[in-house]
């Protein structure tokens, strides 16, 4: 970002830090032996394709301002963005399910533009809403799927996040996403309408 023109407004810039901090301290960490600094590996990926993987029967496209659409691209090419936001209302047909509720799912997308591997076994998603951005519950929905494996070199890949977040927070929504150590959390944020 350039010094020249407009600065950003104290908000998204707040609300950018608050993400920041939050994946900071959700850590990536999984099992394995903490004696030895070793983690075990992940679990082995599931074998559904990616379309049923991203499928939300019943779910309506919601509309979004351009800060939840602009794509973040790193130095090494590397690429983040929210390819689709979408809304159900769940209508309790399983165990742990609460019929009314709203939920809001967003899909997300890696494009590899780097030489190496992408691994994303260690992608966090944590979104906030409203004026006093809320954390969002992270939920389930269907049979959507979390990022897992690595992504080739010149490939992309998506998978959907569900989160419980109210209409009435749509007005302000903010979406954090944290791969790796080395990059910086990619964040969106704007409105939804449906």
């Amino acid at each position: 970002m350039s010094d020249r023109g407009s600065r950003l407004p104290k908000g998204p810039v707040a609300t950018a830090a608050t993400l920041a901090l939050a994946l900071a301290l959700a850590g990536c960490g999984g099992g394995g032996d903490k004696s030895s600094g070793k983690q075990a590996p992940p679990p082995p990926p599931s074998t559904q394709p990616e379309s049923s993987a991203n499928a939300a029967p019943g779910a309506l496209d919601l509309k979004s301002s351009t800060g939840l659409r602009k794509p973040v691209t790193y130095n090494d090419k590397i690429t983040v963005k929210i390819s689709g936001i979408r809304y159900v209302k769940n209508k309790a047909d399983g165990p742990g399910q609460i019929a009314g509720r709203v939920l809001t799912i967003f899909t997300l997308s890696f494009a590899n533009g780097s030489a190496k591997p992408l691994d994303l076994n260690q992608v966090r998603v944590v979104a906030k809403y409203g004026p006093r951005k809320a954390e969002a519950k992270p939920t389930s929905y269907a049979n959507i799927n979390d990022f897992y494996g690595t992504v080739a070199p010149g490939k992309d890949k998506k998978a959907s996040y569900a989160f419980e977040i109210p209409p009435a927070g749509y007005k302000s929504v903010a979406l954090g996403v944290k791969f790796d150590a080395q990059h910086r959390a990619a964040l969106f944020a704007g409105a939804l309408h449906p």
